[in-house]
């Protein structure tokens, strides 16, 4: 088959089918790049939502944190036993101060720090590494 049968067989000239062509590869590219324009607009809009009601609810906490000082909290002063490691009291004072801000002031009681033996013969950090990449999911 030659393409001047076929062309002559559709009814349509050269020029009919390029205009034709054109027409729908322009067509098609409008409707993407206006998609593409209505997409970059509605994510603007909701970044811009989202951005403003972050900043509200940072507003509405710093406005309660300056608004009343809360009171400090009894703290039980009993001392902690450490075991026969010598653990310094430096140390004990950063592991309560930790659980402290962790936890809430007065919302934990620590009755004893001692250091943990490592199961396998690991180091501790290596072993929590191999614990957190081998947890499942």
């Amino acid at each position: 088959m030659d393409i001047n049968n076929i062309l002559a067989a559709a009814g349509l000239s050269l020029e009919e089918k390029f205009s034709i062509s054109l027409t729908t590869l322009l067509t098609g590219f409008v409707v993407v790049f206006l998609v593409l324009i209505l997409l970059i607009v509605v994510i603007s809009v909701y970044g811009k939502i989202v951005y403003s009601a972050q900043n509200k609810s940072k507003e509405k906490a710093n406005e309660v944190k300056a608004e009343a000082p809360k009171a400090v909290a009894s703290v039980n002063t009993a001392p902690i036993k450490s075991s026969a490691s010598g653990i310094s009291d430096e140390i004990i004072a950063v592991i309560a101060a930790a659980v402290d801000s962790t936890y809430g002031a007065g919302n934990a009681k620590i009755k004893t720090i001692q250091k943990s033996s490592p199961i396998s013969g690991r180091p501790v950090w290596s072993q929590a590494g191999v614990l957190d990449n081998t947890r499942p999911f």
